[in-house]
């Protein structure tokens, strides 16, 4: 954790505070603020500290890419940050006196870092090359294509572990009982649990073949009777109907190429791996079979 995290801790309350303000505020690159009207913001024994770099050290502290402008916030917030910032080089510049940074410790936490660092800019390179803009379209139009002209239904569950649970909920919710009070309390499926079952909108190959069949069959707001999957027993209400809307190629370009991306490196690692020489020994020194296969991707979301 960085110093300059702990020491403004109170710049952190008061984010937290506004942060419904702030959630939807796409990240600002902290290199097109520096190009408006940098300046040397502060001046620590001496030695400069431009705005450039104080943007830096804020954008780096919202690893979700989410950093709202630094000069959004009160003076008080900002001082906050920039006495963690000062801080951290004060620190630094003493750490460095101390001559720490040349311990066998930090020179093995350096060695595995610039690895790290290396590895990951050798990986986007390879990704960049081996995914097109001409790859993304055409992956783009065939997804309109299967897309055009289905439905998808906005709709909430209860998972329970018998059919005989089931029955008697879908009983309870018939004769009025709430839904969500008794996702809350009974389902298993702990993550749509605490949302009252909510589910979101899904198309009919988004989840399992027994719940699509069951829930796109529901007319609207009617209880299903149990349905049963691999996961359990389903009690399933549908919310509501729709037309899917396909968004705009411009919107969704990056989710496409990150998942196109995704699979040009695991194909990549797999050719290496199919290339290597691996040996794998037990404790005795003997050798045992070593799997060169990838694990398979999980598509269903239910």
């Amino acid at each position: 954790m960085r110093l300059i995290s702990l020491l403004s801790s109170a710049a952190f309350v008061a984010l937290a505070a506004a942060a419904p303000l702030y959630a939807e505020e796409p990240a600002k690159p902290a290199a097109k603020e520096e190009a408006k009207d940098d300046y040397i913001m502060l001046r620590v024994n001496g030695e400069a500290v431009p705005r450039s770099r104080v943007l830096a050290i804020w954008h780096d502290l919202f690893p979700d890419g989410k950093a709202p402008a630094f000069d959004s916030f009160d003076e008080k917030v900002r001082m906050n940050v920039l006495r963690g910032i000062v801080s951290e080089q004060l620190v630094y510049e003493e750490a460095k006196k101390s001559g720490v940074e040349n311990s066998p410790e930090v020179a093995e936490k350096l060695a595995k870092l610039k690895e790290k660092l290396v590895t990951q800019a050798f990986l986007e390179q390879k990704a960049d090359a081996r995914v097109s803009d001409a790859e993304i379209r055409k992956i783009y139009d065939q997804k309109v294509a299967e897309l055009k002209g289905k439905e998808e239904i906005k709709a909430r569950h209860i998972l329970v572990d018998s059919e005989d649970k089931a029955e008697d909920i879908a009983e309870k919710i018939r004769k009025g009982a709430k839904f969500e009070d008794i996702a809350k309390k009974e389902s298993l499926d702990k993550g749509t649990g605490v949302k009252g079952g909510d589910l979101g909108w899904f198309t009919e190959e988004q989840m399992v073949p027994e719940f699509s069949k069951a829930a796109f069959k529901l007319k609207k707001d009617a209880i299903s009777d149990p349905v049963k999957s691999s996961f359990g027993w389903h009690i399933i209400q549908v919310q509501d109907r729709r037309k899917v809307e396909v968004p705009p190629y411009e919107q969704v370009k990056g989710n496409f190429a990150q998942e196109l991306k995704a699979k040009a490196l695991k194909d990549y690692v797999g050719e290496l791996l199919q290339g290597a020489k691996v040996q794998y020994f037990a404790p005795d020194g003997s050798e045992k079979p070593f799997s060169k296969e990838l694990p398979k991707d999980s598509k269903a979301k239910e």
